[in-house]
């Protein structure tokens, strides 16, 4: 039905007129799409088309031409056949017809930040050689126009366009219409495609493991989050390293927009000191570099070293630098309390052990006053010691 709708939009002013038969159908049903198009229908009780029965079958479409013969019957609907015929048996021939065979670029997918020349085909489908204009759009942002001269009836030509930068990520309405003043087809004069501005980026946003600060017998699991900021699936390959000498590799698939969470093979630090932990992913085509690397500095304690302030004096006794639930404070820090990262107080500690399995892992800090100095004397003001907490 739409099809028909376009030939007669194409052919009307040159004798054509399609009819839609319907035999025995009901009137509302006739009525519903006669209301949708512009060409006449026929409510046939039968008696129209035993006219036209062909080797005693009724055909789906057939063509008449002006004086009555039947041109062309078929069961199935091939468009440019049908549009053959009408051509060769019109009343009145077609003069001016030039088209848009194809649009050779951009194709459907470009890659984001290269620079295309845009390009077509066009096709001469009438009796006169033509001069006209060919405009090519794509998105909102290039609108251009190409001038084809002396183009002979039958003739095929490649038609360019001046370059256009993909500049934004996602999809793109491309069209390209011939301009020709008087066409007598207008069915044929514009083609139209989607090209999608393809981004490959890989980034990694986070290091999960390890924390700053590590135990020397403790094994740890390196762990990044990874995501694809791109608009097509990526292999992400990565790499996690300490400038210790560990390293190990593992890649993924990923979709556009999709984030995972990735494990590498354990680490177990054999030093202790400041090592530097670094992460670094890409895929197949990385565009984005910016975001490919993340690092972060480790510090490798033994359990029970504290971490004084600067410029104060430590205790005899040391409150543990790794912490797993229960936090045990020396029998002479008498007024010590816990902040969190923040400086906000989140419990007071006693003297002996202290009960902190209700709080989150992470890094606190213990504030001790008035604690006793190393000779023997009671020092003033206070003791700041950072602590972590883990499950």
């Amino acid at each position: 039905m739409p099809r028909l709708q376009v030939m007669y939009d194409d052919y009307r002013d040159n004798g054509f007129i399609p009819l839609a038969i319907n035999i025995n159908e009901a009137l509302g049903i006739v009525l519903q799409y006669a209301r949708l198009y512009t060409y006449p229908f026929l409510r046939d009780n039968g008696s129209v088309w035993s006219v036209y029965r062909q080797s005693g079958a009724v055909p789906l479409n057939y063509v008449v031409g002006p004086d009555g013969i039947i041109r062309y019957v078929a069961e199935g609907f091939n468009e440019a056949q049908i549009h053959a015929v009408i051509r060769q048996y019109l009343p009145d021939p077609i003069d001016h017809d030039v088209g848009v065979t194809r649009i050779l670029r951009p194709t459907s997918a470009e890659d984001s930040g290269t620079t295309v020349v845009p390009a077509c085909s066009v096709y001469n489908y009438g009796e006169h050689t033509e001069t006209y204009q060919v405009r090519m759009r794509i998105g909102t942002h290039y609108d251009q126009v190409a001038t084809v001269t002396g183009h002979a009836p039958g003739e095929l030509r490649y038609v360019e366009f001046p370059t256009w930068t993909v500049l934004e990520r996602g999809q793109h309405a491309v069209r390209c219409t011939t301009e020709l003043p008087g066409d007598d087809i207008p069915s044929n004069s514009h083609r139209d495609i989607i090209c999608q501005g393809n981004v490959y980026d890989i980034a990694v946003l986070r290091m999960f493991a390890p924390a700053d600060t590590v135990d020397s017998a403790q094994t740890v699991v390196p762990s990044v989050e990874v995501h694809n900021l791109g608009t097509v699936p990526d292999i992400i390959k990565v790499r996690f390293e300490m400038s210790d000498g560990y390293w190990d590799t593992t890649s993924v698939i990923l979709h556009p927009d999709r984030l995972d969470t990735l494990q590498l093979g354990p680490w177990t630090p054999q030093t202790l000191g400041v090592f530097q932990a670094r992460c670094s992913v890409w895929g197949r085509w990385e565009m984005v570099w910016e975001n490919n690397v993340i690092e972060r500095t480790v510090r490798v304690v033994r359990t029970g070293v504290a971490e004084e302030a600067p410029g104060l004096l430590p205790g005899p006794d040391r409150v543990p630098m790794l912490v797993r639930g229960i936090l045990n404070m020396p029998a002479d820090d008498a007024a010590a309390s816990l902040h969190d990262a923040s400086g906000r107080k989140v419990m007071a500690l006693v003297p002996g052990e202290n009960d902190v399995r209700h709080l989150a892992p992470g890094v606190y800090f213990v504030r001790t006053k008035g604690f006793e100095g190393s000779n023997g004397q009671e020092a003033k003001g206070s003791r700041v010691t950072k602590v972590v907490l883990e499950r």
